[in-house]
């Protein structure tokens, strides 16, 4: 998925590139592809911003920035786990995630090279209740019709090893 936007002359335009949503200890973890990283190395992290779709209107469940002059790398061999605060970051505390909700992944940064069009990743993902009472959390990819839909979908399984 690429967003472009041009400017009124046609010549500035920017791109939403995926982020990868994947599961540590129960909980989403956030990075982006390893084809992003080799495509412009490794991106420089501003904030991250995690959203709940499926309320009106769309409230932040959690978020954190860093300072300007101290962005956070982000590689796709790594991930920052839901509600862990990187150390340089400040942020809101995370609010429990609901099941049968759809959520939203925003990480707002950019590749080192400043002639990368890229300015942001995004992930979404569904959170569903276990038979035993706790949860699951469902990494949604953007080559799903419930990434357009975005609607948990009743009948989903996670990849393996997730």
């Amino acid at each position: 998925m690429s967003l472009y936007s041009i400017s009124p002359d046609g010549s500035a335009f920017s791109r939403m590139a995926y982020a990868v949503v994947t599961i540590s200890n129960e909980m989403p973890c956030f990075s982006i592809t390893k084809k992003e990283e080799a495509r412009n190395g490794t991106p420089m992290l501003g904030a991250l911003i995690v959203s709940d779709l499926s309320v009106q209107p769309v409230k932040k469940v959690w978020s954190f920035s860093a300072p300007p002059d101290w962005p956070i790398p982000i590689h796709a061999d790594s991930c920052i786990r839901y509600g862990d605060l990187p150390p340089t970051a400040t942020g809101i505390k995370p609010k429990s995630l609901v099941p049968g909700h759809f959520y939203s992944v925003f990480l707002n940064g950019r590749p080192k090279d400043p002639s990368d069009p890229t300015y942001g990743y995004q992930g979404k993902f569904c959170v569903r209740a276990t038979a035993d009472g706790g949860q699951q959390v469902i990494p949604i990819n953007s080559d799903m019709q419930t990434w357009i839909d975005e609607v948990c979908p009743v009948n989903i399984q996670p990849q393996k090893g997730q």
